[in-house]
């Protein structure tokens, strides 16, 4: 399955909105978030149906530039998150300009790693992790399920994926999407 994600933005600083689209270009969800702009680091994003009705919310915890930041991806009236997103860095990915890692836990207990590469054709791929290990997680390998792609032309984003698991949460690819494009932005 495929999906298109675009950026709606005044300028490369001030976006104001992202879209998930089917390949035939009918959005199904759009990512808001309050009139302050993405430069001034929005704390909470609001993810929509297209015609507006707030299905969630993904917060946005700022946690230092060692650690890295934590986004957390709510429905709407429900306590607890359905994804927590984990930016992981090293020091070597900070002086070789490399982008960030993402891992993700699942309320339902599945763990997705979400690697990019600044210069390969594939921006960022999806793998699933395995439940449990002893070793260090950052170097574990993982089934792959999906892919982020930056087209030259179209889309700002094609996301594609045939894992049921990441099929079935539309919400989380758009959270996905928005995060490793918002990695960008300064925050003052």
């Amino acid at each position: 399955m495929n999906y298109h994600l675009y950026r709606d933005a005044f300028s490369e600083v001030y976006t104001y909105r992202y879209r998930l689209a089917n390949v035939s270009g009918q959005t199904l969800f759009q990512a808001i978030w309050p009139a302050v702009g993405a430069a001034l680091k929005p704390e909470e994003i609001f993810f929509e149906k297209s015609e507006g009705q707030r299905l969630a919310a993904l917060k946005w915890e700022e946690r230092g530039w060692w650690v890295g930041d934590r986004f957390h991806l709510f429905l709407t009236g429900q306590e607890q998150a359905i994804a927590v997103m984990d930016e992981h860095w090293h020091i070597v990915d900070r002086l070789l300009l490399h982008l960030p890692r993402y891992r993700v836990n699942l309320i339902n207990g599945n763990r997705l790693d979400v690697r990019g590469s600044r210069y390969a054709e594939r921006f960022y791929e999806i793998f699933a992790l395995p439940a449990a290990s002893t070793e260090d997680e950052l170097q574990q390998e993982g089934t792959w399920l999906g892919e982020i792609m930056h087209p030259a032309s179209g889309p700002t984003y094609t996301i594609r994926t045939d894992s049921p698991l990441l099929t079935g949460m539309p919400l989380l690819l758009l959270a996905m999407g928005v995060v490793v494009d918002l990695w960008g932005i300064k925050h003052e």
